[in-house]
């Protein structure tokens, strides 16, 4: 038994374009075709990564004492870190939608970065363990 009303049963009917509107002349002859470009991933953020991790490095390795092993065990640590979790947020963000073409260069970049944060980060503490066991804290 099929019901007929507006509660939306099994015989509600489909709703039907009203033909007094204005716009519904266009609705079955009107065809668009909307061209998507597919989402990438977000590489300025691991960009971004990479710059402060590599800026860390040459910090911990050219410079000396541990004020500027701190500096470069910030740059290096919880910043360069932080935007490579930007970009993983950005990054499923964008793979949610239906259009995404995923890169073989953003996951080894990412590798890259998480890397290249570790190194610089170690040599950065080292500096720090070192002048805090000398006791000459410059």
């Amino acid at each position: 038994m099929t019901e007929s009303g507006s509660n939306g049963g099994w015989g509600a009917s489909a709703p039907r374009v009203d033909q007094r509107s204005p716009g519904a002349q266009y609705v079955a002859d009107q065809h668009v075709i909307e061209y998507v470009e597919p989402q990438k991933p977000p590489l300025v953020w691991l960009a971004l990564s990479l710059v402060l991790s590599l800026a860390g490095l040459v910090m911990a390795l050219a410079l000396k004492g541990a004020t500027m092993g701190l500096v470069a065990w910030v740059l290096a640590g919880p910043l360069a870190i932080s935007m490579v979790g930007v970009y993983n947020a950005a990054d499923m963000k964008r793979r949610e939608s239906g259009w995404y073409a995923p890169s073989g260069l953003a996951d080894w970049g990412r590798r890259l970065a998480v890397l290249l944060a570790l190194v610089a980060v170690g040599f950065a503490a080292w500096l720090v363990a070192n002048d805090v066991a000398r006791g000459t804290w410059t």
